[in-house]
């Protein structure tokens, strides 16, 4: 009861301190004006705050001349003791000067006259003081509300930056400048990053916590585990891995960060770690979980592998946007064409850097000798090349090459039509799995729709060997090999489970599309099926899907689950009811008991971590080097406010990629835009 008195004694002693605060600053303004005292010019009135509460604790007057400070409570008085009797070293009396420039008017009544202009003592020199002081300017008077409002979202955009800004910038000059300007008081970077941090992590914990008790069951999704290339000085040996959830309802929660000590972690390292992180989710209740999805390579593949067989209900898949990418990888290793033109334009990189082809070295990224192997560098100096092709024949002249004694190579293969014909078609391919992946990755399709999706990709890349005259099998071959590398048999379980794929017959009815399987993925629904049903149901569950295969479903229910509209936005046909299939099982195939309890596990499933989400920032990096418990507690507070907010606005590009979009605005561009 005392210390419930005692909190409500300091907030009343705050809230006075914060309106003797604005009176103060409403007297300096008219003052400054001319409807007021002249000491107003040179005293200005400062709150300061406690470091803990984050609530008013005293009223100052801070001098602007020697920047001393005082009480606030007799502010005549003070300028009287300050500035008239020279207890204020930067300050020179402004009756002395006054009286020799005004003597014959001192016998006047001064109500009578016009107010004199001030003297030449009070008219500061440009060095004497900071120019903000020099002319305080009109700030906008906030009443408490929008103060707080201010100071929430300015705190909100703290985490949401995450370490990409530094810690220190409330305490920054300017900083505390511009939000006096503003009208706010100053900032106790204490309190963002302490109490408010907490009671901010606290709620939105709250919030994870009552969606995940709502869930029957989760996706762990996991990226980060192996990292291509480095994007900052922060990155080195470490690695920070995302773990988010993907839910039934089609949402996704962000849990927190794993910091690795290694970015090449062993397979018991991963298997350990992802063991923990589900117990630490669901309770110890492993059943939850529903299977993981993983951006680790072949090697790593096997930790996901043995889970499975520890948790027969589990299906843990890799990631196909990554896929995608070491298809492409490929294609740069073993495809000659794709050999040969990386190379050549590799060449002319070198050259432009190399030699004074200022036209065309503007436009062309820099690349470093030797590294020809990587395929991200390759693929840039492709794409660049292309880019700039009608600049080559003007650049490679004749008489260019024999000045620069240049290999005449150069000027062959540039005036040779099959070289541009060879760059044509890779670019045409490049462009043909970037859209794939850039489809995959913004979509997030779920399990059943990667058996049509690698159907589809292959069909385009056979169009593309016809159309450029290509040998087909060459190509092909690494196309099924990195397929068979991909595919889980939960691929084909989950497309004939899942009612957006039912095919109409010629009677009408909706069956499922077995006759698109091959004998090999038949017999795989058949083995995943049995491995997610518990032993005595599997024969239930074998007869149930000979029923289903058989039988289908209600034509009423397939149409409604298929039916589709094109978004407004993107324009692309779209599901009307994207948790239409689910649902469907849930509610109007009761006949099916032990089989839709598989089929609701599988269609809900996705197999790609979509966009990287990547935090690699001054605060991962500190956080993996830190070993105090309460540096890596609130960082990871921090990132979890920041990675949930990204996944609510669906915000995945990273800060270093809108840097470069701002970078290459125009210069016209105004302020207001």
């Amino acid at each position: 009861m005392a210390a419930a008195c005692h909190a409500q004694e300091d907030d009343m002693f705050s809230r006075s301190l914060q309106k003797r605060y604005h009176g103060l600053l409403t007297v300096r303004t008219r003052a400054i004006r001319g409807k007021g005292a002249w000491y107003w010019f040179h005293l200005e009135p400062i709150l300061l705050q406690n470091q803990t509460t984050g609530t008013a604790k005293a009223l100052k007057l801070r001098c602007g001349l020697c920047n001393a400070l005082f009480s606030a409570s007799n502010p005549s008085r003070t300028a009287t003791e300050h500035l008239k009797r020279g207890t204020c070293p930067k300050f020179r009396n402004p009756e002395t000067n006054s009286s020799a420039i005004f003597p014959k008017f001192r016998k006047h009544s001064l109500m009578a006259l016009p107010e004199p202009p001030p003297p030449i003592s009070m008219i500061l020199a440009p060095s004497s003081i900071d120019p903000i002081l020099s002319i305080p300017p009109n700030r906008p008077q906030l009443t408490q509300a929008q103060v707080d409002t201010a100071f929430r979202l300015l705190s909100d955009w703290f985490y949401e930056s995450c370490g990409f800004i530094s810690f220190s910038t409330p305490d920054h000059p300017k900083f505390r400048a511009f939000l006096h300007h503003l009208g706010l008081p100053q900032v106790n970077a204490r309190y963002i990053f302490g109490r408010n941090l907490d009671t901010k992590y606290a709620e939105a914990k709250l919030e994870f916590e009552e969606k995940l008790q709502d869930a029957m069951f989760f996706q762990l999704s996991t990226n980060g585990w192996k990292k291509e290339y480095r994007r900052n000085n922060y990155a080195d040996e470490s690695t920070s891995v995302n773990v988010t959830l993907n839910l039934p309802n089609g949402s996704s929660l962000f849990h927190k960060v794993l910091f690795i000590g290694t970015c090449n972690p062993s397979s018991d390292h991963i298997l350990e770690l992802v063991q923990s992180t589900i117990k630490e989710i669901s309770g110890g209740d492993m059943f939850r979980c529903a299977g993981i999805i993983a951006d680790i390579g072949n090697v790593n593949c096997k930790a996901l592998q043995d889970l499975e067989l520890c948790h027969h209900w589990m299906v843990n898949l890799t990631c196909q946007s990554k896929a995608f990418h070491k298809l492409l990888k490929d294609f740069f290793k073993k495809l000659p064409i794709f050999i040969s033109t990386a190379s050549f334009c590799m060449k002319l990189a070198n050259i432009f850097k190399s030699n004074n082809f200022t036209a065309i070295d503007l436009f062309l990224p820099h690349h470093q000798s030797g590294s020809s192997e990587s395929m991200s560098t390759a693929l840039s100096a492709i794409e660049s090349v292309s880019t700039l092709s009608h600049l080559l024949s003007q650049t490679f002249t004749e008489e260019a090459i024999v000045k620069e004694s240049l290999n005449r190579e150069i000027l062959d293969v540039i005036q040779d039509s099959k070289f541009w014909d060879d760059l044509n078609s890779v670019i045409v391919l490049i462009k043909l799995i970037k859209t794939a992946v850039q489809e995959i990755e913004e979509d997030k399709p779920h399990l059943g729709r990667y058996l049509p999706l690698w159907k589809e990709l292959k069909s385009r890349i056979k169009d593309w060997c016809n159309s450029f005259n290509i040998e087909e099998k060459s190509v092909m071959d690494l196309v099924h090999r990195r397929f068979s590398k991909n595919y889980h048999q939960a691929w084909a379980a989950s497309y004939v489970l899942d009612p957006l794929y039912l095919v109409e017959d010629s009677s009408g009815r909706y069956l499922p599309p077995f006759m698109f399987l091959s004998s090999e993925q038949e017999k795989d629904v058949v083995k995943i099926i049995t491995r997610m049903t518990p032993e005595e149901d599997a024969h239930i569950a074998l007869m149930e899907l000979m029923k289903w295969r058989t039988q289908g479903l209600n034509t009423a229910y397939a149409q409604a689950v298929q039916a589709k509209e094109r978004d407004p936005v993107t324009g692309k046909v779209k599901v009307v009811n994207p948790h239409g299939s689910r649902l469907v099982w849930e509610t109007c195939l009761s006949e099916f008991n032990v089989l839709k309890k598989v089929a609701v596990r599988l269609i809900f499933l996705q197999a790609t971590t979509g966009v990287s989400n990547r935090t690699e920032s001054t605060l991962s990096w500190f956080c993996s080097k830190s070993r105090s418990k309460n540096i890596i507690g609130r960082s990871q507070k921090m990132l979890f406010l920041s990675s949930r907010r990204r996944l609510k606005r669906k915000e995945f590009k990273d800060e270093q990629g809108n840097d470069s979009e701002m970078f290459a605005c125009k210069k016209e561009e105004s302020l207001s835009e």
